[in-house]
């Protein structure tokens, strides 16, 4: 492998998607070589000229392909008398690391929590259950284990609630082109528990707290090795894809206390040092903010609007694997929106503007104040630039298909798609189709 030579460790990203790319950019900035890993060197955040990019065939799949590219870097870097700092962006990288650490020690700094911390992040349903035992703020939560009473919990619950798989298998993928169902009543939830169970046992029912998309916040810190926070910062969500369910399209930086104490609070509580994110949701019936999911170990989608604000994470993180002295970081600024190009364009042309949530003119307005970018940025145009080509050329497919198909839509084809076999008009999560909520009906 034909690596620069370094003067200093270089920190190894895994994955160049958006918040890889980020954090690139967070390293490069300030002076740190970064050396990033993927399989996908096309997409636009592999364009970021901030980092030497590998190739692994087999980095989306992980496992033996993921460990020997690692592998390889590091025998490399040790030729030239350097450990790299690893730090990953998605659950895969995570679990790879984190069940493979053994292997990677002689090459690699990294900063994670035991194994069994770590699969905490991993296993939504084990983290719930450990959540419900220590009273954190959580939703009402049940899972069909072996000895589950649905009855029971049908009575129990309030309604809204969400039935979803614990982890989608290809029998669910194949029967349902959604990944979860809303139900607002205990007969509609009866008729959707019918319907998914003999698809997949493992079903997680929740209920769902009612409120727009701006109700969900993020407390994002880093501990070091004694659990000490080394920074704390606090946001919102505004826009999200798929609407009510999805990934933050826009977001902004917002200042609450009790929100960064309990994300300190419950992160340190569980045994993680490191890098973590909790996302609650305010809940309307009594607004209480409960947590909808934890994230250790890895960047999380929108953290590049961290940095922006003036709290460098990854610069954090690197300095503090490699026994750096490093201050505590609370102060950021505030109100600074963070906008990802791509799809909050493609969450207000589906949802807002179609469902009258926004006019033309209050979506502008939505912009106002201080913004970063997802993509855009003056000293790496790379990014943003591959996107914009990504969306021409997605329009000119759209058009030609819309063509040979003699005109026929979206609706049309989402339409087509859905299950035939019946009566009861529930609601369902869609992202597949662009529709973050949809009606079907049930049999």
């Amino acid at each position: 492998m034909d690596l620069p030579r370094f003067d200093q460790p270089p920190a190894v990203v895994l994955g160049l998607g958006q918040n890889g790319m980020a954090t690139c950019r967070a390293l490069g900035r300030v002076g740190v070589p970064v050396i990033a890993i993927d399989s996908d060197l096309e997409q636009p955040g592999a364009q970021t000229r901030y980092a030497t990019k590998i190739h692994c065939p087999d980095f989306q799949k992980g496992g033996p392909g993921l460990v020997a590219t690692l592998i390889e870097i590091g025998e490399e870097l040790a030729r030239q008398g350097q450990k790299g700092v690893l730090l990953p962006s998605g659950d895969l990288n995570v679990q790879i690391i984190s069940e493979e650490r053994e292997a990677l020690d002689p090459y690699f700094h990294y900063r994670l929590p035991e194994k069994e911390v770590a699969r905490l992040f991993l296993d939504k349903k084990s983290f719930y259950k450990i959540a419900m035992e220590r009273d954190f703020p959580l939703a009402r939560t049940y899972f069909t284990d072996e000895d589950h009473d649905i009855e029971k919990i049908l009575e129990e619950l309030s309604y809204p609630a969400l039935i979803k798989p614990f982890q989608p298998n290809a029998a669910w993928r194949e029967t349902f082109d959604t990944r979860l169902f809303l139900a607002d009543s205990a007969e509609m939830l009866r008729k959707l528990y019918d319907l998914t169970y003999p698809v997949h046992q493992d079903l997680i029912i929740q209920e769902y707290m009612p409120g727009d998309d701006s109700q969900v916040m993020w407390g994002v810190t880093y501990l070091d090795a004694n659990q000490n926070p080394l920074a704390v910062w606090t946001g919102r969500k505004l826009r999200m894809y798929p609407r009510g369910f999805g990934t933050a399209t826009l977001a902004e930086s917002r200042r609450d206390s009790w929100l960064a104490e309990e994300t300190v609070r419950i992160l340190k509580d569980i045994g993680h040092v490191g890098y973590g994110v909790v996302e609650f949701k305010k809940d309307q019936r009594d607004g209480c903010f409960k947590i909808t999911e934890p994230t250790g170990g890895r960047t999380w989608f929108p953290h590049s609007v961290v940095t922006a604000s003036g709290i460098n994470l990854p610069h954090i993180w690197y300095r503090e694997v490699l026994g750096e002295s490093t201050e505590p970081q609370t102060e950021f600024q505030e109100g600074l929106k963070w906008i990802h190009e791509e799809r909050d364009l493609k969450t207000v042309m589906l949802y807002f503007l179609p469902e009258k949530r926004l006019t033309w003119w209050t979506w502008l307005q939505s912009y106002r104040g201080r913004r970063t970018y997802a993509y855009s940025a003056w000293d790496d145009p790379g990014p943003i630039l591959n996107s914009v080509g990504r969306i021409l050329q997605a329009g000119v497919n759209r058009f030609q298909r819309l063509l040979k198909r003699g005109g026929d839509s979206e609706a049309v084809r989402v339409e087509k798609s859905r299950p035939r076999a019946m009566d009861e008009v529930l609601l369902a999560a869609d992202p597949t189709v662009g529709r973050g909520i949809r009606k079907v009906s049930v049999d």
